[in-house]
This record gives structure tokens, sequence and C-alpha cells, in this order.
């Protein structure tokens, strides 16, 4: 076989060139054509056909929930029974799936390490493990599949994918790995409708498998109060069991059903479901405040509103809870409050579900109250940053930070307590301006200086030296770095000198003499505020909690490293006091206020207080302040598919002003809220969606008028989808809603048993249509189902493909057939090419070739290879003496070696008579006997080697020299 046989046209140049470069002998000639005919085969890529063993085989690896424990490991034991036992060069790969299929090993002829990638166990995508092994196939070399499962799938049907393992002639074997479930009692079914009307009754139902007579204790729970309750002897088989239920006022409902038996149960997670039942009505305005009774929340109530008031750790903040209300007002609420995680959630509900939010002002709140880089800051209107143009003080700030070997603990997102602690101080130092000064210590049982106490012109530098501090073990000195602090800060020339500690609240050792130092520092004007982490109940909270308290600073606990950034940054921002303007100031109205309110206000009164923050591109502004900084009192937007009003004055408190006298003052907040919490809006009339729970997902339809002469829309509708994780993390999806009939679209949305899905539907020239939120019952691989339903899936599969189920799963090498590949010879021909060009170059300067030839042609092979045989032996019989001898004279050497006569007499050239030189030399010559050596040199390969030279020289053309 030829790869390039365009290279033969290389063919008649290379004869050509062959033919007019003649060469000075037959062989010569000969091994010159050699030499190019392989070039040329070897540009042409010759090759020869060979069968070998080097098909690709493709395991599909079942880790999913419903397999059996220790699966993994029998996993692993067949992959690597099967490397063990490959007959030649073939090679092995592995894929994994769960939830999510995942290449855990590409063929090669290396071993298994084992299993490394997470699948999400709460699915079984066999469709998609097996389309990422037929990709793993070449398509120039055979292979197949070996399925180690039990069976059970969910998502896209793997008999879809029958088509293109054919069109490969990939054949599917597989090998039945099933957990057992005999004495399985199980809820099967759950039915509850997704949504009801206000105080009207419903009805929640099971199905339940009870394996075997027995009494069954059934039970609905609404949160952790149990509403109904039965005992019920049930003979084998299946049986239904009803609650009636009731919905009293608009939010989300989450049921559990609950279920016991007598015996034990091999798969207990099957015995509790989760059910979410959404009432329908106008959704109250969930108002979260530190004093809930406030006269804000008794204000909106006499608007005519639906108010539930909380404080902020009364507020679970997950999608459920938020898809019951129209919009959240925060008033006065300090971020740190609510936590990283709500705000995430409440970011996402705003952005992404058609939320609303009132934000109002106050020492607590926007800047001041540490919003500032946290997620909520992104859906506001308003910018918190702090610009030095409106700083009227400088402040220099020391920060202690504690690095002892509890820092060094990880935390969500791959870093340790000590990154979360730096990237806080960091924050610290982007806030300030090169006017201000900043230093840095570094506390175990000693302290060390990161930074001494200097302005932040350079922050580059300065923040690579404040992340760069690792924990290093050990405990915190607090009293041994409180006093590093004060000696550093007692330089400093800013008007606001202050300290921030932060330590551990559970290690913070070796008070001190702390008293008599705080009230020094307190007497110099210096404060000190704490950021604890750990909760106000750890052993050294108390300690912590002084030390603010006679510090005259702030004192701050969390739990969670990951609010520690917007902590420090909510201390700075106190301490800076430059974003809380606490002077009262007139107001005024501008042409944006009609966009939120029905008619126009006219602001007689000035505020008391407000927080200056900066509007942000896009957003409107609807009140202004009327001194230096023209900064927003009302700002709004819309943010995504949600709206956003922000009032920068403190409502009900301290700095709320003259402006609680003025006569519209109620009306005014009143139409703020309105706004924000605008009506769900629903679908046309000619229109209706649905949502279900089918086979481990939800099924989203969206239906039309049959009569309808055309769609009302060109772009077929998305919907826009929230997933929150039992941990809080929020993923945001998006889908496009998909033509299944004229009248008909849909979406099928996969679902995990842990989380909580809150979908909206956004038409095109209509408005987002929010979706009650959803739930699996619990993860779809626990479902019952008929043990043999899983093995009827793969046998049907390995049928249509020619596969066969593998008690022995080595017998699988003996079925994947060898292929027929090729051998390149180029690296052959270019060697063998190099040989015969030397043979060439040694042929043209010795004619050893044409001599060997000549002597063979006179004497015969026989012959010719005894004499040099023999003529080998005498030599190597003469070597040792050859070294023991003197040498031999140069003139001995090189003298010609006679021939005999009879041998003269046919080689002789004819010619007349000998030259006179010649003659001279001859009668110069002595008549003895040759020795021995010089008969040993007498060799006769040597005489035919002479004979073939003077012949080869009568046959080249006559020089003018010779003539």
């Amino acid at each position: 076989m030829l790869s390039e046989p365009g290279w033969l046209l290389l063919a008649l140049p290379f004869f050509l060139a062959w033919w007019y470069w003649p060469q000075s002998s037959r062989w010569s000639q000969a091994l010159r054509a050699t030499t190019l005919v392989l070039l040329l085969l070897a540009l042409a890529g010759l090759a020869i056909p060979r069968r070998s063993q080097e098909g690709v085989l493709i395991v599909v690896a079942d880790r999913s929930a419903s397999m059996p424990p220790e699966s993994d490991a029998r996993h692993k034991e067949v992959v690597d029974l099967l490397h063990r036992s490959r007959r030649g060069q073939e090679r092995l790969g592995v894929v994994a799936f769960g939830k999510q299929a995942v290449v855990e090993l590409s063929p090669t002829e290396a071993p298994f390490p084992g299993f490394v990638h997470e699948v999400d166990a709460d699915g079984s995508a066999l469709a998609a493990a097996l389309d990422k092994a037929l990709e793993l196939i070449p398509q120039d070399r055979p292979g197949r599949i070996l399925v180690l499962s039990d069976g059970r799938w969910t998502g896209v049907d793997p008999e879809t994918l029958v088509s293109r393992l054919v069109a490969r002639k990939v054949a599917v074997d597989y090998r039945l790995h099933a957990r057992g479930s005999a004495g399985d009692l199980a809820i099967a079914a759950v039915e509850a409708p997704s949504r009801v009307l206000p105080n009207s009754g419903f009805l929640v139902s099971a199905w339940l498998d009870v394996p075997a007579p027995q009494t069954v204790r059934a039970e609905l729970l609404l949160g952790d109060t149990v509403l109904a309750s039965l005992d019920k002897d049930f003979p084998a088989g299946r049986h239904r069991v009803a609650f009636h239920a009731r919905g009293l006022q608009p939010g989300t409902l989450e049921y559990r059903l609950r279920v016991t038996g007598e015996a034990s149960d091999p798969v207990p997670e099957n015995n509790s479901a989760r059910i979410l039942v959404q009432v329908t009505g106008g959704k109250p305005i969930l108002h979260v405040s530190p004093t809930p009774g406030g006269g804000l929340g008794r204000l909106l109530q006499q608007g005519g509103f639906q108010v539930v008031s909380r404080e902020p750790k009364d507020c679970r903040w997950n999608l459920e809870t938020l898809s019951n209300f129209s919009a959240v007002l925060l008033e006065n609420v300090a971020a740190d409050s609510i936590g990283v995680t709500g705000l995430n959630v409440l970011s996402h509900w705003i952005r992404d579900a058609g939320g609303g939010l009132m934000m109002t002002g106050g020492r607590n709140s926007y800047a001041m109250g540490g919003y500032y880089g946290s997620p909520l800051e992104e859906v506001l209107p308003l910018s918190l940053e702090m610009r030095e143009e409106h700083r009227k003080f400088s402040v220099a700030i020391v920060v202690v930070l504690d690095r002892s070997g509890s820092m060094a603990v990880p935390v969500a997102g791959g870093k340790v307590k000590m990154d979360l602690a730096n990237l806080g101080t960091a924050q610290v130092l982007d806030l300030l301006h090169p006017h201000d000064e900043i230093g840095v210590i570094a506390v175990d049982s000693a302290p060390h200086i990161i930074t001494p106490l200097v302005h932040p012109t350079k922050k580059a530098e300065l923040r690579n030296r404040i992340l760069g501090i690792q924990s290093m073990g050990g405990g915190i000195f607090v009293y041994t770095g409180l006093l590093e602090a004060a000696r550093m800060i007692q330089h400093a020339k800013a008007a606001t000198r202050h300290i921030i500690l932060f330590a551990d609240a559970a290690d913070a050792e070796e008070p001190g003499e702390y008293v008599k130092l705080l009230a020094a520092l307190r007497s110099a004007g210096v404060t000190v505020s704490v950021i604890g982490l750990g909760t106000p109940k750890d052993v050294d909270a108390e300690f912590l909690r002084d030390v603010a308290r006679r510090g005259g600073g702030n004192i701050y606990f969390t739990d969670k490293a990951e609010q520690l950034p917007i902590l420090f940054a909510q201390e700075t921002f106190k301490i800076a006091r430059s974003t809380f303007i606490e002077e009262v100031t007139p107001v005024a109205a501008e042409p944006g206020l009609l966009m939120v309110t029905p008619r126009t206000f006219n602001l007689t009164e000035p505020v008391g207080g407000y927080n200056l923050c900066y509007l942000k591109p896009e957003a409107v502004r609807a009140v202004v302040t009327q001194d230096e900084f023209r900064a927003p009192l009302v700002a709004v937007w819309h943010r995504g598919l949600g709206r956003v009003v922000c009032y920068t004055a403190e409502v009900d408190g301290k700095y709320t002003g003259p402006i609680a006298r003025w006569a519209e003052y109620g009306d005014f907040l009143i139409s703020l809220a309105r706004w924000a919490a605008a009506a769900d809006k629903t679908l046309p009339h000619d229109m209706a969606v649905t949502q279900d729970l089918v086979r481990g997902g939800a099924r989203i339809r969206l239906h039309l008028d049959v009569e309808q002469a055309q769609p009302p829309f060109t772009q077929p509708p998305s919907v826009l989808v929230l997933r929150q994780h039992p941990d809080g993390r929020i993923e945001r999806e998006q889908h496009k809603l998909v033509w299944v009939q004229a009248d008909l679209l849909e979406l099928q949305l996969p679902l995990s048993s842990t989380d909580t899905v809150l979908a909206t539907l956004h038409l095109p020239g209509h408005g987002p249509v929010p979706l009650p939120p959803v739930c699996l019952p619990y993860s779809p691989e626990h479902e019952p189902s008929d043990p043999q339903s899983g093995a009827s899936a793969l046998a049907r599969l390995a049928l249509a493909t020619d596969g066969v189920e593998r008690a022995d799963v080595t017998t699988v090498w003996q079925d994947l057939p060898s292929i027929r590949s090729y051998r390149p010879l180029c690296p052959w021909l270019v060697a063998l090419a190099w040989v015969t060009l030397l043979l060439e170059v040694l042929e043209r300067r010795t004619g050893w070739l044409t001599a060997l030839t000549a002597r063979i042609r006179l004497e015969g092979v026989k012959e010719v290879v005894t004499h040099m045989t023999k003529s080998l032996a005498q030599a190597l019989r003469n070597l040792p003496s050859a070294f023991r001898s003197a040498p031999r004279p140069i003139e001995q050497e090189t003298r010609p070696v006679e021939s005999s006569p009879a041998r003269d007499s046919q080689t002789a050239p004819r010619t007349s008579e000998p030259s006179s030189a010649s003659g001279q030399a001859k009668a110069a010559a002595p008549a003895t006997s040759p020795s021995p050596s010089e008969s040993v040199a007498d060799a006769p390969l040597l005489a035919a080697l002479r004979q073939a030279r003077r012949r080869s020289q009568r046959q080249l053309p006559p020089t003018p020299r010779d003539t």
C-alpha cells in the first residue's frame, strides 16, 4: 500500500538522471538505480498490511444512588481484571455516570487509577454515558461498550442511541449489578395540586408499596408540625392513603409525608416525600426590621397591603420562602444579619424571578450597614463607594490579624480562614485614600509587622503583602497584638485613629493587662473594634465583647468565614463616617418620581439625615438632596425581571427629621412600596401553563388556543430557572420552550432531590410570569420499581446492538475483532538506500564488486570462497607474529607482487615492447623467490582486484596523456 502515491511522478526524472549519468561499471549503475528506487518508495509511503489487536473497550460504570454500597470498589475490580486480561495492544477506557456523565479514563493501555470525578448520585444518565463512550471510540478502530449497572435510567431514554451504535458497529454488552429491594416499604407516588386558592381545602394523597402484611403509620407534616396521622394494617400490595389540608393565606406551603413500618427497610430513603403547594392570590410584603412592630409596617397595613413583619433572625432566606411574597422591604437592616447566602438568594430572586425590593436608610443600611461589596449591591440602583472628594477627615487604621493554627482550617472555595481574613484586610486597604494611614500586624504567640503605618499610595505592593499572610500555628496572644498596635498608631497624624482586632472567638489567649491598655488608648482618642470568627456563645466571645466595649468600638461575630470581607468593609465605613450625613437636609422631587408614584409630590420638609450614595448609570433619580452633594434620596430601576426602590433617608428613627411632620409622608412611602411590589402578571386568556413532575424532572408546558390562526409570538418563550442547593448556593439557568405540537410548547427540566427550583416564564412582549416552586419528593434513584425492569432495559439495548450479557467480563476481548493495519516501511527503505549508496561509493573507488564477479567467473564460487576462507585463516594465524616482529620497510610493503607466468599470459595487455623505463626496472629487480610474507600478500583476491582495476581502465576512453 502506498500512502502518498503522488511521489511516483518523480520516477521519470529519476530514470533520466540515471540514464544520462552513467557510471564506471555495471555494478555502480545497478546500485545507483537501487538507491533511487528505494528513495522513491520511501517518499511514496510504502507500507505492508498486518492484522493487529488494537480495538477499544469502554467500560460504562453506574455510580448513582440506586447502586449497592461499595459499588465503586467492585467497578474498579472489574476494570482492573479487564486490563490484566488484554491479549495485545487493545485500549481500555472508563466512563462513569450518575446525574452527569464524565470520562474517568480515556482509551489507553495504562491501568485505571480509580474514580476521581463527582457525578451527582441523584440520577442515572445512562444515555449521556453511552454517548460519551461512543465518542471515545475512534472511527477507524473497532470497539465495544461494557455497561456495569442496575439498568435504571433517568432523563433521555438510552434506546434512542441504538441507531448510532448500530451505524458505528459498536455492540453494547452488560453485566447486571443491582441493589436488593426485598422488603422495601416505599412511597411509590405522591399526588397534590401545585396551586390552590386561599382558604380552600385539598387532598394530599400517596400510593404506598407494602412488601408484606404489616401495620403502617403515615404522617403529614407542615414544617415540623404533624397535621394528621393514621395507623392502619395493610396487606401486601399497593395502597392509597389521603390527608385533608387547607391553604389559608397566599404563599408556598412545604409539606412532608412520612411512613414507617414494623420490619427493617433496605431502602429507607423512599419513606419520606417532600411536597410544595402554592396558595394563589395577592402576595404580602415581607417587612424586615430590627423593630417589626414599628410605624412603617403599620403604615403599609393602613395603605391596604398585606404585611408580614419579622426580625432578620426570624427570616428564612430561600426560594420557597421568598416566593410567598411580592416584595421585601429592608428597613435599616445590617447586611451581616442577613448573611452572604441570604443576600445572594435575595439578589437572584429579584433579578431572575421578578421579585421586588425596597430599601430604606439609616446607620445600619447601605455602606454603613455592610452592603458594600455584597451580592445585593449589584441589584441596587445606587453605588455605595466612598469618594475621596467627599471625605472631610483622614483615618488611621491598624489591623491586628489572628494567624494562629485555627486559621488554617479549610472553608468553601478551596480557601482557608486566613485567606478570607486577608481579603477582609485588603478590603480595608481598598477603601482608604492616599491621605489615610494603614498598618497591619499578624499575631500568633508574638506580633509580626506585615506593613508599618504608611499612607496607602502603593496599594498593589501593600495588597500583595497582606494576601501573603499565612497561618503559622499556635494561639493568638491578644494583649501582645494590641500592645504592638498601640505603639504603631501613636505615630499616626490622622484625625481619626482606630484599631481593628480580628480573633478566633474560641481561641483568643493571653488577655494580659488589656483593661489598663484599652483605658490608655481611649484617653489618647484611639478606638478598638473586634471581629470575632465564631458565635457569641464561644468560650472567648465574652472576652472579645469586653475588649470592644472598653475600646469604644463595635463587636461582630460570624461563624461563616465568607462574611469576613463584608464585616471589614462595614467597620471601615463606620469609622470613616463619611457616607452618612447627619445634618438636616432639604430635598426636592424630580421628574423621575412620576415613574414611581401616580401623582406628583411637593416635598416641603427636609430629612434629618441620609446615606450618601451615587446614582448608577441607567438608574432613575426621583428625589434629590438640596445640599452640596446633590445626592439621590430616592432612586429606582428595573433590574432583570425585578424592581428595586432605594430611599436613603431613615424612615422611622433618630434621623427621620422634619419630614415626619409632612402631611403626605405616608402616601409617599406607600407609593414607593406599591411600585416595588408590583402584582404578578398572568397569562393572556388564550394561554395556559402547567408544571408537573415526570421521571425525575419537571415538565413545563405552554398550551395555546387551538383556534388561533398563528402563534402570538415570533420566537419561542424562554424560561428563567433558579436552582437552590441545600447549602444556599444559587444556579441560574435559561432555557427555551420547544414546539411539540401545533398548540403546545414544552420544556423538560431535570431536578435533583435536594434542590428547590423556581421557574419564571418570559413571554415576548408580555413580561415575566412566575411559576410555583417545585421539588422532587425524594431522589428518583430510590423510586420503587420492578426488579426486572433494569435488566430488561439492558437486555433490549444489548439485543439491538449485537451485545450480550457478560457473566465473565474477560470474554469480551475474544469478541473484540482485530483490525487490518499497515506498517510503514519508510525508515527501513531509507536505511537500505544509505547502504546501497555507500556500496556504490565503495565500488567506484575500489571496483571490488567487479573484481569479485570476475574472480567468481574464472574460478567458481566454491573456489573463491575457499581461497577467501584460507586467506582469512592464515591472516588470523599470523596476527600474533605480526605484532611481535619489527615493522617492514615501506619499500617492501608497497612493492608490487609478481604473478605467475600462466596468469600473466592470460591477463597481460597486448603491447609491442616494454618501454626503457620498465625494462630497466625489470633488470634491476632481483631474481630471488618471494618471501613467505610476500606470498601472503599475494592472495588471489588482491590479484583479482588489480586485474579488475586494469580492465576497468581499458574500458574508459583514453586520455590525452595516454595517447
